[in-house]
């Protein structure tokens, strides 16, 4: 009797042993198969290669529209004092996103959701917020604003409610950034739900990055016919 019961204390055991290594292999396998799905990758089309130098020369166009002003030299009607301070948080939005790190975002062939993240992140870091809120946001602000530009109280309007969009326009990325961190079996279907969504995000975060950098372009052609097109 006591040899039968070592003997179904032995198989329990060995049963109770086999569960746990079958359920740390289905665990180490289903790790493996979600980072193998979820690390679908996009791969950009040559004309979106070329958005990426596109980028870059208009930060370049937008430092020479800022270039030509030299407070010790300015002879306009306008503030010399308050041009200059413009001037400045535009060179310092210049800097903040002309970086090595967005060279190697943007010249990428290939995108994961990785990538997307990277992106998002120097967007909402360099851009967002190192520029549109801490060097632009000021600009817009009509009331208690120090700048003394003539023109300034009618476009003020306008580049607050650009900033604000451009803040506001990374919430769809975000959004499929977190769904893409679950954990499930992928279908045929839901692999292109994953492949989908990455391209989609990229988009959606290049577009911010054109936009943005549109707009800031756009207030350095501003500026530059404020001082008077030096």
């Amino acid at each position: 009797m006591k040899k039968l019961l070592i003997e179904y204390s032995n198989i329990i055991a060995y049963a109770v042993t086999g569960l746990v290594f079958g359920f740390g292999f289905f665990l180490l396998f289903l790790n493996f198969y979600h980072y193998r799905n979820v690390n679908e990758t996009y791969v950009k089309q040559d004309t979106e290669m070329k958005i990426g130098q596109e980028l870059k020369n208009k930060l370049s166009l937008i430092t020479e529209n800022t270039s030509g002003f030299d407070m010790n030299t300015y002879r306009g009607s306008e503030d010399p004092y308050s041009l200059s301070s413009v001037k400045s948080r535009l060179d310092i939005c210049t800097k903040k996103i002309n970086t090595e790190e967005f060279d190697t975002l943007i010249s990428k062939k290939n995108v994961d959701m990785k990538d997307i993240y990277n992106m998002q992140q120097f967007y909402q870091v360099q851009i967002s917020n190192e520029c549109l809120v801490k060097q632009l946001y000021e600009i817009s602000l009509t009331e208690n604003n120090k700048l003394n530009i003539t023109s300034l109280p009618t476009v003020a309007p306008f580049f607050e409610n650009q900033i604000n969009q451009l803040i506001n326009s990374t919430d769809y990325v975000q959004k499929v950034i977190k769904n893409n961190s679950s954990y499930y079996f992928n279908s045929e279907i839901s692999k292109v739900d994953i492949y989908n969504p990455i391209k989609d995000s990229y988009y959606s975060i290049l577009n911010n990055y054109v936009s943005s950098i549109d707009f800031i372009y756009d207030l350095s052609v501003w500026y530059k016919n404020v001082v008077g097109g030096v």
